[in-house]
């Protein structure tokens, strides 16, 4: 595989992963559980790095502390203070990482494209 191709697919990859992340972030925003609890829905980010040669390696990891206390006093899980302990989750913040992540996979694509294009045309020389 040529490595421009190489790059681009790891950088779809990375893409998808930031999307997927994020959105399973936006989809547990209301999640509660016990204050106290380790059993609630814990945020995730994804870290990145450099792979050697090109492209870039994405793994996801779970935001340990990420947790607030909320009022919800109707709640049948809230302590005696009307409290429940909720994921601490920036909807804006995960709506700006969709967009970037978007944004990263249609680069990614486009340069895929280049490249697979560029490919084709030598083999159009060639024969």
């Amino acid at each position: 595989m040529p490595p421009v191709s190489a790059i681009s697919q790891s950088g779809l990859a990375a893409a998808t992963l930031r999307l997927n992340v994020s959105a399973s972030n936006l989809a547990n925003i209301d999640d509660t559980s016990p204050v106290g609890s380790a059993q609630g829905y814990q945020p995730g980010t994804v870290v990145q790095s450099a792979l050697p040669g090109g492209g870039v390696a994405a793994q996801a990891v779970t935001l340990s502390s990420a947790q607030l206390l909320a009022y919800d006093p109707t709640a049948a899980i809230a302590n005696d203070q009307g409290l429940v302990q909720a994921p601490d989750i920036d909807p804006i913040s995960e709506i700006t990482n969709q967009l970037a992540a978007s944004r990263a996979f249609a680069f990614n694509l486009d340069a895929l494209k280049a490249a697979e294009e560029d490919q084709q045309s030598l083999l159009d020389i060639s024969t």
